[in-house]
């Protein structure tokens, strides 16, 4: 009753008094505006500030867009643009930060301009930074051409490891009491296919040679095959598998300017499955070109822009021309391999491209990102010089389901981390 009798007497009173405190302030505000506007340097430099910020936000705004959608535009043709791909994390940052200032400024038609740049770059902020908080559950039902729902009785699995090793981890080859980690990592990884980049041997008797390697292995993977870099006898990818190889075939068969990519089919509890490993063209910056990038991040020096431009941008445009003739080509190989059969496919390896890139989108075209469906995060796989980038890719046909996927990060062996994906094989639908 006491609260009634309150609320009943005394709210009407607080009530008037805050709205005649409120009327009173707006009043005021309003007065010192219209003065305010009278004096023609504040309406200048009211102006002035409106117009910076407006052209600000439609310049981050149109740089995020830009970087969003670069991977669009063919880098034979135009390959400055790809370089907008790279800082794509670093404009996503600069475009969040730049709609909380202008929450805190309440300039409410700058913050939707902001939103409707970052909801238009929505597709490419799944491809570069997903967020998938819940696993996958395993397909329980497929449906047929007729419509009809048919059960999916077993679970049908497969697990593929994609390692771009480095060399083995840089050890000493010829070395054979020098032990192997990169070997223990594809051991506790379980995985029934690995597919490996960089990988290397030894041709000294007293090393650790070829058969040596393949050996050590064997009692896991008894199928396995190597592809030597032209010129590079002990160097290049290879194929460790718990199935079946086959079929087999050397994507680019040219001796110069080739692309290191191999042609698989395995036999997979009798069905065939498509497998394509790859290493495309390495960016090939030079050493000192590294170490500029990271004597830049430690302390700026204002000449380092100029060095970096005429070096290490160089080199990444070249990249950039390299891989994209090289990714027409892969993926014109695979669809000429696959489309008529319907055959399942995985296609995996050393991309040296972000998912933001021309490449990227070439290599993918109608097939599935793993990280995108299953990973959170950027997802890093490269992790040297201060760069941390997903250039390591794991893409796959209709024919499968995302179960899982990992980077292991808590091994350094390379300047690769390995990528480690669970894959459900649906059954033939009919």
């Amino acid at each position: 009753m006491a609260v009634y009798f309150f609320y009943r007497t005394f709210a009407p009173i607080v009530l008037t008094m805050a709205n005649s405190k409120n009327t009173a302030n707006n009043t005021t505000q309003t007065q010192s505006r219209k003065k305010d506007d009278g004096n023609p340097v504040v309406r200048i430099a009211r102006w002035i500030y409106h117009s910076l910020m407006f052209v600000s936000t439609l310049g981050i705004v149109f740089l995020f867009l830009a970087s969003a959608f670069s991977d669009h535009v063919d880098p034979r043709s135009f390959r400055y643009l790809a370089f907008l791909g790279i800082g794509f994390h670093y404009l996503l940052i600069v475009l969040l930060t730049w709609g909380v200032v202008l929450a805190v400024l309440r300039n409410w038609k700058l913050l939707a301009l902001t939103a409707a740049g970052l909801l238009i770059g929505y597709e490419p902020l799944t491809r570069a930074f997903p967020i998938n908080l819940i696993g996958n559950s395993p397909v329980a039902e497929m449906t047929s051409p007729s419509g009809q729902k048919i059960p999916i009785e077993h679970t049908d699995s497969l697990s593929v490891l994609t390692y771009n090793t480095c060399g083995l981890g840089m050890v000493r080859l010829s070395k054979l009491k020098e032990k192997i980690p990169v070997l223990d990592v594809i051991r506790q990884s379980g995985a029934d296919i690995v597919c490996l980049q960089e990988y290397a041997f030894s041709l000294s008797q007293g090393g650790h040679t070829e058969d040596q390697l393949r050996r050590s292995l064997a009692d896991i993977y008894p199928y396995y095959d190597f592809m030597p870099n032209y010129k590079r006898r002990t160097l290049g990818i290879a194929l460790f598998s718990k199935y079946p190889i086959r079929k087999k075939e050397r994507i680019d068969k040219r001796e110069k300017d080739y692309v290191s990519s191999m042609y698989y089919e395995l036999d997979i509890r009798g069905r065939r499955v498509a497998l394509v490993n790859n290493h495309l063209k390495s960016n090939m910056i030079a050493k000192r070109d590294r170490q500029l990038h990271d004597e830049m991040m430690d302390h700026f020096v204002a000449d380092s822009i100029q060095r970096i431009r005429t070096g290490m941008l160089r080199s990444l445009g070249k990249g950039y021309v390299g891989r994209a003739r090289q990714a027409h080509l892969i993926s014109n190989f695979v669809g000429e391999q696959t489309q008529q059969r319907d055959l399942p496919l995985i296609v995996c390896g050393d991309f040296n491209d972000t998912p933001i890139s021309y490449c990227y989108r070439t290599m993918r075209g109608p097939l599935r990102d793993a990280w995108q469906e299953a990973g959170t995060g950027r997802g890093a796989t490269y992790n040297q010089h201060h760069f941390l980038f997903r250039i390591d890719h794991m893409l796959h046909s209709d024919h499968f389901q995302t179960l899982g996927i990992k980077i292991l990060d808590q091994y350094d062996y390379s300047d690769h981390y390995p990528v480690l994906t669970h894959l459900q094989l649906l059954p033939p639908c009919k």
